[in-house]
């Protein structure tokens, strides 16, 4: 009777080692897929506009080859209240569009925003401008906005400057953080 007793614990024994050997090798494919299913930025430029109540709107652009900035692909929008993660994780897929996308026109642009022109959708609209550069990484830089519904930079140079291999919250959390900058 005691031998049995002693083959059950060594047996139970046993298989708690295995379930937590296959936990601990689930978990770690799982991050693994996580980091992987996250590409680095090497590229691109996007636009991100907030209106009064904190809506987003993110328009990615490329330089045409007169070196204008042109938007490529349709705007993205997020309703709040949204997380960081899910900010971070628009402004990375909407940089990736820069690469392979073509220019979006400008009457495509304003059907996609619900405006008629430029000056109706920048009206009350706070922006940050975040771009890829070389060497750097992600490189994010405040505005305000000129009468006409332009932008210009509050700063000149490099505002905020986060590593190409951030992740979706660290890149959401800057942005957030940077809002407050931002002039109408």
């Amino acid at each position: 009777m005691d031998n049995i007793l002693l083959y059950l614990v060594i047996g139970a024994a046993i298989v708690a080692v295995l379930f937590l050997i296959v936990a601990l090798l689930t978990l770690k494919k799982k991050k693994k897929k996580r980091k992987a299913v996250m590409p680095r930025i090497e590229y691109g430029s996007v636009s991100v506009f907030f209106d009064e109540e904190n809506n987003v709107t993110v328009i990615p652009y490329t330089k045409d080859k007169h070196g204008v900035g042109r938007p490529v692909g349709r705007p993205v929008f997020l309703k709040a209240p949204y997380q960081p993660l899910t900010l971070g994780q628009t402004v990375r897929s909407s940089m990736s569009l820069c690469k392979k996308s073509r220019i979006y026109p400008n009457d495509k642009l304003m059907n996609s925003l619900k405006c008629k022109d430029w000056s109706e959708f920048s009206y009350k609209k706070r922006n940050i401008f975040v771009y890829y550069k070389a060497k750097l990484g992600l490189v994010f830089n405040t505005t305000r906005r000129a009468p006409d519904g332009s932008y210009s930079l509050n700063f000149r140079g490099y505002e905020k400057v986060l590593n190409k291999e951030a992740g979706d919250i660290e890149l959401g959390i800057v942005i957030m953080n940077l809002l407050e900058r931002c002039k109408y």
